[in-house]
């Protein structure tokens, strides 16, 4: 149940740092021959990881680098999980007195911060391997071969897409919660409600709308609503304010949309997001005069 707790809380709130022990860890009953593992110190990936490993069997040393607490594939986008860091953790934790070789598993997800060069330079042979570690086995009993396509495929079914979708729809509900209370304080439900339609359809039906710039699909899954509204409102100033509301929603969480997608990922839909939201404001003061 513990775990179990933990996962919710992780997945709801994956936007934040959930950091654990850093250090070097004797998985079962490793030798100077069994393999170094290594991974950041975000708790999901490294509880999740030991249990598989004990599942599986698997004699080995797991080197936990710190990262403060974020996962792999953004650790090393953002540049905390570097190659020097690895060699910083490898130092102080003395790996090189545990094993008679020098070979380093590392996370294929690392590959934007990690360098295998430089790992050479100081003595250390780094071998990406599989992007998840249910591989992990048939890799390691494959002599640590370069992956299989299987292997260095990156998956993202309807069950993560989900998940991530929660996970973005609680950040955008603190992200846009006030906003909603000051502009909508009687339709605030409806408010939150549509947060999580454009949070959600952005993760699970976005790759079925035909245009590249995340923005932009935010902004065709906010056509329906739109039609919606006027079953409800009359063509009016109310009609214009609300249409207003819509469309910063869709057009906010379309482009936030980025930090989860490789898509659409530029200044320029940065730009188009703000001269979009600015010219929702200047709609929206206009109605009152």
């Amino acid at each position: 149940m513990k775990d179990l707790s933990a996962d919710v809380v992780q997945t709801l709130f994956r936007f934040l740092r959930f950091p654990c022990e850093t250090g070097i860890f004797a998985m079962g009953t490793p030798t100077p021959e069994s393999p170094v593992l290594v991974t950041c110190n975000f708790d999901y990936t490294v509880r999740h990881l030991k249990k598989y490993l004990i599942d599986k069997g698997i004699n080995c040393y797991l080197l936990v680098v710190n990262t403060n607490g974020t996962n792999v594939w953004c650790a090393a986008a953002e540049g905390i999980f570097p190659t020097e860091k690895v060699l910083s953790h490898l130092k102080l934790y003395e790996v090189q007195e545990l094993v008679n070789h020098k070979r380093l598993i590392l996370p294929q997800l690392a590959a934007a911060g990690i360098k295998r060069k430089v790992l050479s330079e100081h003595g250390w042979e780094g071998r990406f391997g599989p992007v998840y570690f249910k591989y992990l086995d048939d890799f390691i009993k494959g002599g640590l071969e370069a992956p299989t396509k299987t292997m260095k495929m990156l998956e993202y079914g309807y069950w993560e897409r989900f998940k991530m979708g929660v996970s973005h729809g609680m950040f955008c509900t603190f992200v846009c919660g006030i906003p909603i209370l000051i502009f909508a304080f009687h339709w605030w439900w409806i408010g939150i409600l549509l947060v999580w339609y454009f949070a959600l359809c952005m993760q699970l039906i976005e790759h079925f709308i035909p245009v590249h710039r995340l923005v932009y699909k935010g902004l065709i899954l906010a056509i329906p609503l739109l039609a919606l509204l006027l079953f409800f409102l009359p063509a009016n100033d109310q009609y214009l304010r609300s249409a207003m509301g819509v469309l910063a929603l869709a057009t906010y969480i379309g482009f936030d949309s980025q930090g989860h997608s490789h898509l659409g990922q530029s200044q320029r839909s940065g730009r188009i997001t703000l001269t979009l939201l600015a010219t929702y404001a200047i709609i929206y003061v206009g109605t009152f005069l």
